[in-house]
C-alpha cells in the first residue's frame, strides 16, 4: 500500500519520518508506557529509529498495517501515532504527555475508522487495551465502539503473552455514538495512560 495521509478539522495524519526520532523517544520514554504498551522497555533512540525505517516502513509496503503521525499541520511537529493493523482491522494509538486532553484522539481515530472502511472490505474495527488504561477506554467510548468484555489481548505483549484486556468493536454499520456498558472506571487508577495497545 502506499503511504496516504488524513486530514481533520485540526490534524493532519501522515508519515512519521526520521524527523520525527527524537519527539518518539522521548515520548515512549514515558513510564506508563511501561505498563500499558507494547513498544520496547526501556526506549531508546535506536527504538524510534528502527520504528519509522522498518515497523513503519515494513507495514506500508507489506499492507498489514497503516501507521500515521498525528500533528497539528502537514510539517507540525509530532503529536502522537495512529494505526490500524489492516488483516484484522486492530486499531492502535497513543498521544504524548503534554498532548492528551485536547480531544485529539477521538478525532484522530474516526479518521482512520472512516480510512478503513473506506479503502478495505474489513467489517468491524476492533479495539483493546491493557486493563487499566482508562485513557485508550475513554477514546474507544467516545468513538462508538461497543464494549465486547476482558479478553486476553490479541495483541502479544514484549514477552509474547497475552495480557487481559478490555475490548470493542465498530462495525462498519454501527452508529458512532457512544454506546452503554463500559466499564465504571471512576475508582480506577490509569489516567495518565497513552492510550494504545
Amino acid at each position: 500500500m502506499t503511504p496516504f495521509s488524513l486530514r481533520t478539522a485540526r490534524l493532519v495524519l501522515n508519515q512519521p519520518t526520521l524527523a520525527d526520532v527524537d519527539d518518539i523517544a522521548r515520548y515512549c520514554a514515558d513510564p506508563v508506557f511501561e505498563h500499558y504498551m507494547t513498544t520496547p522497555w526501556p526506549y531508546t533512540r535506536d527504538d524510534a529509529v528502527g520504528f519509522i525505517e522498518g515497523y513503519v516502513a515494513d507495514g506500508w509496503a507489506e499492507d498489514r498495517e497503516w501507521t500515521w503521525a498525528i500533528r497539528d499541520s502537514d510539517a507540525g511537529p509530532l503529536r502522537g501515532v495512529i494505526g490500524v493493523r489492516v488483516p484484522w482491522g486492530m486499531v492502535g494509538y497513543w498521544l504524548g504527555a503534554e498532548h492528551r486532553g485536547r480531544g485529539l484522539m477521538p478525532e484522530a481515530l474516526d479518521a482512520v475508522i472512516d480510512a478503513t472502511f473506506a479503502r478495505t472490505a474489513i467489517d468491524e474495527v476492533l479495539w483493546e487495551c491493557v486493563l487499566g488504561n482508562v485513557a485508550s477506554m475513554r477514546v474507544a467510548q467516545k468513538s462508538g465502539f461497543r464494549y465486547t468484555g476482558v479478553q486476553p489481548g490479541q495483541v502479544r505483549g514484549r514477552d509474547g503473552g497475552q495480557s487481559a484486556s478490555w475490548t470493542g468493536a465498530l462495525g462498519r454499520d454501527d452508529d458512532r455514538s457512544p454506546k452503554p456498558g463500559w466499564p465504571d472506571t471512576q475508582d480506577a487508577v490509569g489516567h495518565a495512560a497513552p492510550h494504545a495497545p
